[in-house]
């Protein structure tokens, strides 16, 4: 009973910080789908690591939802077929039934309306079974946007939209709302009518966007596209091309391939309107270049393929098991011999063009050069590895995992107290915080103000945990100008933090200082802590007897730039006393440095 006790708390942990880390996906997919791809890679290592299969699938669905905005059709429906494959073996209904929504809205984007309603009926038959209104009101509007596009009449389409409506504001889902009133929009600027009307809903959109989801790109971009298409139907060609260039700051803040697809074929039918061919031909070219590649049509073949190879696993599953045996024997003796031919044919060719070549070169000459190839190949792959190890170790200095768990269940109880404001500007500052780190420790100097930059979001996450007992002040006396070694101070700051701080009562109080001086730069690091004796003795009390990695590895660090730079580089440690009294720590890090031009 104990082990299971265990195991149902473990798991509970690792659910938890799962949900926290798809709400932080989610936030991200609209504004920044760089940091939005990393933290969903790092929810599927998460989730491999502690095998949590449902973290799985819904990691693989939250990267395909990223491809989708990226252009990358073929990898979206690739994940969210192993998403759906998950979620069919865990029996969860409910979200295998909004996978094949998903992949019904992935192939509203490719036109492919028929086969698109085919999935998203599927999703709502079950939402309608189950009463699952927060659902219906994405099947009610993804069924409408259908008969949008395919030129349904108005009637019919809003039939559908205003039932996805009034589920909306009933579940008070405003980002469904959102891109119902849109959609709404849209239908009567496609149809030609009303257009004041639309315009009212488009314009409630943005109102809603700017309120619950400021900078929510996709919903703007889609918002000032429609606006642009109403006020060049309308005649009000200046008016159309400002919401059009709106609409391109948004989709390429985004990188929406498809988005900026779309407003340039806009805009170059305004400025046909206007006369203006000579800017339409610009804008045509912009439209040619975010058309889908040459390589289009294998795409949609990739997708018809691997779309119906999904649809025929789900019937062969339900198929009796003796007879599924032999189905999947004979596709596997097909392959194989589909193989062997192709295995045969390379084979073949590889023959032909040895001959080719030894014909054409002495033998002798041939192995001195592949000789020499693969010493130069092996010494450089040497030297490339202990690069790689040594980047390793100090990426892995720099970000204690603990500050890591730390930040994210900070940042999770913010969100559970639904303090919104306050949960997604951490969000922002800790994802901005990891992706410096992997940006930065790549590089062997950076300007000391992207130094400062990342010191104050480090800083700030710490706050959050810390609380309104901890400030700090970061300052710069003389040249400011230069450019310093990435990440070095970071490690010195978490150990004055953990060892000095942490288990001093009232207020805390951290002072950093770059001052360059007779041409010496150096940074002195100051706390008000219990100081290093007594951490010691609560380290030895807690069985605290590691030696600190990141402080190893910047020793090693600091060795190496002492024998390219200078030798006074290094670190020097003062306790500091009032009376007796241990009053904290001063670090001094003498460190080299580069002139910025």
């Amino acid at each position: 009973m104990c082990f299971g006790q265990k195991k149902t708390v473990a798991d509970s942990v690792v659910k938890k910080k799962v949900d926290s880390l798809m709400y932080v996906v989610s936030r991200l997919s609209n504004k920044d789908l760089d940091s939005a791809e990393t933290m969903a890679n790092y929810m599927l290592s998460y989730s491999n690591k502690h095998h949590a299969l449902r973290g799985i699938g819904q990691s693989y669905a939250a990267l395909a939802g990223i491809y989708v905005y990226q252009g990358n059709e073929g990898k979206s429906l690739a994940y969210y077929i192993k998403s759906a494959d998950i979620f069919e073996s865990l029996g969860n209904e409910i979200l295998f039934s909004q996978i094949n929504y998903n992949i019904g809205t992935l192939l509203i984007g490719q036109n492919q309306y028929e086969e698109a309603k085919v999935y998203i009926q599927k999703a709502h038959e079950f939402y309608l079974k189950k009463d699952k209104y927060k659902y219906l009101s994405y099947s009610y509007g993804a069924l409408g946007a259908i008969d949008v596009r395919t030129n349904k009449s108005l009637e019919v389409a809003m039939i559908k939209l205003k039932k996805a409506k009034e589920f909306a504001i009933q579940e008070k889902d405003t980002l469904v709302l959102i891109n119902n009133l849109n959609l709404q929009g849209e239908a009567y600027v496609k149809n030609n009518k009303d257009f004041p009307f639309a315009i009212s809903r488009i314009k409630e959109a943005m109102r809603l966007v700017e309120i619950k989801a400021p900078g929510n790109h996709f919903n703007l971009g889609f918002a000032y596209l429609h606006l642009g298409k109403a006020y060049w139907k309308m005649g009000e060609h200046k008016k159309a091309l400002l919401y059009n260039d709106s609409s391109l700051t948004h989709y390429m803040a985004l990188n929406y391939t498809k988005g900026l697809k779309l407003t340039y074929e806009n805009r170059k039918d305004i400025l046909v309107s206007q006369g203006n061919y000579k800017q339409s031909i610009k804008a045509f070219e912009f439209f040619n270049q975010h058309k889908d590649s040459l390589f289009q049509q294998n795409r949609m073949n990739q997708l018809v393929r691997m779309k119906t190879e999904y649809e025929t696993d789900q019937i062969i599953a339900q198929k009796q098991a003796a007879e599924t045996k032999v189905k999947l024997a004979e596709v596997i003796s097909k392959q194989n011999k589909n193989y062997f031919i192709s295995s045969l044919i390379i084979a073949l060719l590889i023959l032909l063009a040895s001959i080719f070549y030894f014909k054409r070169l002495k033998a002798r000459k041939k192995m001195e050069l592949i000789t020499v190839e693969l010493n130069e190949t092996q010494k450089r792959l040497i030297i490339e590895k202990q690069s790689r190890d040594f980047e390793m170790k100090a990426l892995k200095a720099q970000m204690n995992p603990h500050f890591v768990f730390n930040a994210l269940n900070s940042i999770q109880d913010l969100v559970l107290q639904q303090d919104t404001d306050a949960s997604y500007d951490y969000i922002v500052l800790f994802a901005k915080l990891i992706r410096n780190t992997l940006i930065y420790s790549n590089q062997d100097f950076i300007p000391i103000e992207k130094e400062l930059d990342f010191l104050k979001v480090y800083l700030k996450l710490e706050k959050l945990r810390f609380g309104g007992v901890f400030s700090y002040n970061i300052s710069v006396v003389g040249k400011e100008n230069l450019e310093v070694p990435s990440l070095l101070v970071q490690p010195f700051i978490e150990n004055a933090l953990v060892h000095g701080l942490m288990h001093k009562a009232g207020k805390k109080e951290l002072n950093i200082v770059f001052s360059f001086t007779n041409n010496t730069l150096q940074c002195s690091i100051t706390d008000n802590g219990i100081g290093r004796k007594k951490a010691a003795e609560i380290g030895k009390r807690q069985g605290n007897h590691h030696e600190s990695f990141a402080l190893s590895a910047i020793e090693k660090r600091l060795d190496i730039f002492k024998k390219q730079y200078n030798p006074n580089i290094g670190y020097h440690i003062e306790d500091l006393y009032e009376n007796e009294k241990a009053t904290g720590t001063k670090v001094v890090v003498i460190m080299p440095f580069k002139k910025s031009y």
